[in-house]
């Protein structure tokens, strides 16, 4: 895999979106735009980006999927990958020290300020996993939509297995009782492609 693909660039505007601001109709003045800024360069010295895959061939039994030891049994998965021969596992987190900026910014009463580096690092960690799922699909070509637990009828529950798959524990990402990623800021995926 192609290491740049860490080095993250976080685009202001994808921020803003992501704010919930509405470039139409949303007036930033560049007071609020140079703190927006700030926040995003002290982002930048403060993430952690780590990723862990895992590449397996498909193999279906009895409507289920199997991918080494992980077996899935979703119809959404089942009809996502039903053209790939192969899937791909990904797990992506931005690290801990994000969470705790976070976390101590609020303990301040530093409200905007957290909310602005929650929203850096969730433009983060999603540019994370599209880097990687460009990577994959540079090396193999087309690639099916990325697809998570708790999307369609792949439910949650599934998290743990994927993680563990994946060999998430490698990166530092756990999952907690309610199945949250830890840290907060982590994405897990597949994608099916052809080998």
């Amino acid at each position: 895999m192609n290491t740049d693909i860490v080095k993250l660039k976080i685009n202001y505007e994808d921020v803003l979106i992501r704010m919930g601001a509405n470039k139409y109709i949303t007036k930033i003045d560049s007071e609020l735009k140079n703190s927006i800024l700030e926040i995003i360069e002290l982002a930048k010295k403060i993430l952690q980006p780590k990723y862990a895959i895992s590449l397996s061939h498909k193999i279906i039994k009895e409507n289920k999927i199997y991918l080494d030891e992980f077996v899935i049994n979703s119809k959404d998965i089942f009809k996502l990958l039903e053209n790939s021969t192969s899937v791909c596992g990904i797990v992506a987190t931005v690290g801990i020290s994000i969470d705790t900026k976070i976390s101590l910014l609020l303990e301040q009463k530093e409200i905007f300020q957290a909310f602005v580096l929650d929203s850096v690092g969730s433009v983060a960690v999603e540019e994370l996993i599209t880097n990687i799922c460009n990577d994959v699909k540079e090396k193999y070509g087309h690639i099916t939509t990325r697809f998570s637990p708790g999307y369609g009828d792949w439910t949650l529950i599934n998290q743990y297995d994927l993680l563990q798959w994946v060999g998430a524990e490698k990166i530092g990402v756990s999952l907690s009782s309610t199945f949250q990623m830890m840290p907060r800021k982590s994405v897990s995926a597949i994608v099916g492609y052809n080998t």
